[in-house]
């Protein structure tokens, strides 16, 4: 296995516990795609994406 593929797999249980972790916050997001994908519209749920990113970064101590 590479470098860059063994870096990944590690990567993998930190995302996984991030996202355990922001579960109230992945449910809004999930609600308002839900809510709005049969007319989706450029940032309809801006908002509800960026407290989940704003989440999962703040769990995995990493900004991008």
């Amino acid at each position: 296995m590479s470098v860059v593929k063994k870096e990944r797999v590690k990567q993998v249980p930190k995302f996984m516990q991030a996202t355990v972790s922001c579960g109230q916050q992945s449910i809004l997001y999930g609600q308002c795609i839900m809510k709005h994908y049969q007319n989706m519209s450029k940032d309809a749920c801006a908002a509800e994406f960026s407290a989940y990113k704003k989440c999962v970064q703040t769990v995995l101590s990493r900004k991008w």
